[in-house]
């Protein structure tokens, strides 16, 4: 985990900017896959400075007369005054609003429900043509080519699985399993089933796979825990004080989130099938695969849906930093608060793995 100069440029392609050079432990993002609540217009005619979650100014700034999507909204508490915040952009910064207007949208018809899967076929993950590690890296710097966005959204609409009728076999439909409680066999199926997903798509790319590990599964375990005990989900962003005890806990010295991706769904169901499931962290992982904001498939074809790429960037060691072309050693878990399902993809590097410093008897 060397210490590297990053420029700040824009949250993904949000146009959203910094002068300001940062140090940091190393490139990867404490990022998580928001869903797309709506958009706003930004006012006036100068940059807008942006908040932290906390109330406090960020380095971050809005552009005038942009539109961003946003994925929560709430009252930041800034000196002794409240004020309403929409949070935009992958890097949860707050825009005040006062400082913007609502974007309305026609309202569509509601997606017809699914039909039960008729058909059995194993879930794949497919990098289209023009998706590749260099064009990759300028969208994770924040100046994603037209083409590499076409190339996106290409990818959201070939990889259909979370979409289609087709689940990967009967025993899957037949299954009922409660997520946040699931058994030894049921993590297991879970965290093989994201892998390899991962794992085909970093094949695309030519990047050596990454490896299931006990050690990163039981990391992944007492994450959750620590957000099903705190009553924290994918709505908070990341709960990093959660995650900083996990990682102290099983030998890890970190002292932020270098090791979660995050997505996440919301159902009032407790218990769900292995092929509900299954499309649901489908669609989590094209979420960070494609940089695709949306809240479902529906807005797929929208281009101003296209907007982050950190998660992919991570993914696929693809971050500008000494340790591109790297891999890591992956769990998968869930947790559930207030009806909202929150998937951990958590995955530690090997060089982290490797660092005397950053490992104090962490064995994956």
């Amino acid at each position: 985990m060397k210490k590297s100069k990053l420029v700040v440029t824009a949250l993904s392609t949000l146009f959203l900017f910094t002068g300001t050079t940062l140090t940091t432990a190393n490139q990867i993002q404490t990022v998580q896959a928001a869903r797309t609540q709506g958009h706003v217009f930004v006012r006036g005619k100068k940059n807008i400075r942006l908040y932290k979650g906390n109330g406090k100014s960020s380095h971050y700034f809005a552009v005038p007369k942009k539109k961003y999507a946003y994925s929560a909204k709430k009252y930041l508490k800034i000196g002794r005054k409240k004020y309403l915040a929409y949070r935009i952009g992958n890097q949860s910064q707050w825009l005040l609003a006062k400082k913007a207007r609502v974007v309305k949208h026609q309202n569509k018809p509601e997606p017809k429900p699914q039909e039960p899967a008729t058909a059995y076929q194993e879930a794949k993950m497919k990098m289209p043509d023009g998706y590749t590690r260099s064009e990759l890296l300028k969208a994770y710097q924040g100046h994603p080519s037209p083409a590499f966005i076409l190339a996106s959204m290409k990818g959201m609409d070939n990889n259909n699985f979370s979409r289609s009728q087709i689940s990967e076999s009967k025993e899957d439909d037949d299954t009922i399993i409660n997520p946040a409680a699931l058994t030894l066999d049921q993590s297991l199926e879970l965290s093989q089933f994201s892998l390899r997903l991962i794992n085909e798509a970093r094949s695309d790319l030519g990047l050596r796979p990454w490896t299931y590990s006990l050690g990163t599964q039981k990391l992944a375990d007492d994450i959750s825990n620590e957000y099903t005990q705190n009553n924290k989900t994918i709505q908070d962003g990341h709960y990093v004080q959660g995650i900083v005890r996990a990682c102290k806990a099983n030998g890890l010295n970190l002292d932020d989130n270098y090791i979660e991706d995050m997505a996440g769904f919301y159902n009032l169901n407790q218990t769900m099938s292995i092929t509900e499931m299954k499309k649901n962290i489908y669609f989590g992982l094209k979420q960070m695969l494609f940089g695709y904001t949306g809240s479902g498939e529906e807005q797929r074809a929208q281009q101003d849906y296209y907007q982050e790429w950190e998660h992919a960037g991570d993914l696929f060691n693809t971050q500008g930093s000494t340790h591109d072309g790297d891999y890591d050693y992956f769990g998968f878990s869930i947790s559930r608060n207030n009806n909202i399902y929150s998937l951990h993809f958590i995955n530690v590097a090997t060089f982290i793995v490797d660092s005397k410093k950053y490992n104090t008897s962490f064995k994956p």
